[in-house]
């Protein structure tokens, strides 16, 4: 390749890469533009919620939290193969919440923390609970 050839192919990439900066630019300010608003929300809702006294988190956030630790040692045993369904495991819970007078949660809730659990953790796969059962009694 001769030189004319090299410096035209030379401006080719500059100008290629000159347009990708200039994406990557206008990338970092839409996003500075969205962390901006997002902090103008969250201070707007924080200041909000300091006047009106408005408490965010449930006051029994504990209780709940033991009813879920609770269901998940009492009523499940591990075991890799097993898998159980969202709706059915939910159901479950309220059964046993009903039954022992533990809090209950709504099942968002309840998946949300029943995620976290640990030893074993709980697997969501395609609507269900994979590597444990319920203890039938």
């Amino acid at each position: 390749m001769d030189l004319p050839d090299r410096i035209i192919l030379q401006e080719k990439k500059m100008k290629k890469l000159e347009l990708e900066l200039n994406d990557l630019r206008q990338g970092l300010t839409i996003l500075q533009d969205y962390y901006c608003d997002l902090h103008s929300v969250c201070t707007h809702q924080e200041i909000a919620e300091s006047r009106a006294g408005v408490r965010v988190m449930p006051s029994d956030d504990t209780s709940e939290f033991e009813g879920i630790w609770s269901f998940y040692k009492n009523i499940l045993i591990p075991e890799p193969s097993a898998h159980i369904s969202c709706a059915e495991l939910y159901n479950a819970f309220r059964k046993y919440c009903v039954k022992t007078g533990k809090a209950m949660v709504d099942q968002g809730a309840f998946e949300f923390i029943f995620a976290r659990m640990e030893n074993p953790r709980p697997e969501l796969y395609r609507g269900e609970w994979m590597g444990c059962r319920i203890k039938y009694r």
